[in-house]
């Protein structure tokens, strides 16, 4: 499917879906300030790859953490961030992170180990790629999706 999607509405139906979650473990989650981005492609996998990277967030993050979602326009490329306060991945670890049945945790959360792969199958289907590393500004992993803009 090749529709032009909207980044940012997708971002906010995903961060809808996860609250409930979220205010069960008293967790501050949210959207940054975002600009507004057009990408090409299927709404309904992009707002679930949003979403697998909010439960990932959430479910790794300690009770009373918190996780950011922002969207981006970085010249021809719109960008989708999330950010945790959890443990994060060791970068030994990232690569392997994004196999499927694969989970690195420390703490033996539940999970397929799918959240991940899942995400990296929606982007490369779109012509996007993942990046995990840290996050300077919450201590966790911060993943970044960089998806090529719609062109207008």
């Amino acid at each position: 499917v090749n529709d032009p999607v909207d980044l940012r509405a997708m971002a906010q139906l995903a961060l809808a879906a996860v609250a409930p979650a979220a205010q069960a473990r008293s967790m501050d989650v949210g959207l940054l300030d975002s600009d507004a981005a057009t990408v090409t492609g299927n709404a309904e996998a992009v707002r679930m790859l949003a979403r697998n990277l909010l439960d990932n967030a959430i479910k790794y993050s300690p009770p009373g953490g918190q996780v950011d979602l922002q969207v981006r326009r970085e010249g021809d490329h719109a960008v989708l961030t999330v950010e945790d306060s959890g443990p994060g991945i060791a970068p030994e670890h990232r690569e392997r992170a994004m196999q499927r049945f694969v989970r690195v945790t420390a703490d033996g959360a539940p999970g397929s180990g799918l959240g991940l792969a899942i995400v990296q199958a929606i982007a490369q289907s779109h012509g996007a790629t993942v990046a995990l590393d840290s996050s300077a500004r919450l201590g966790g992993l911060r993943v970044t999706v960089r998806f090529a803009a719609a062109k207008p």
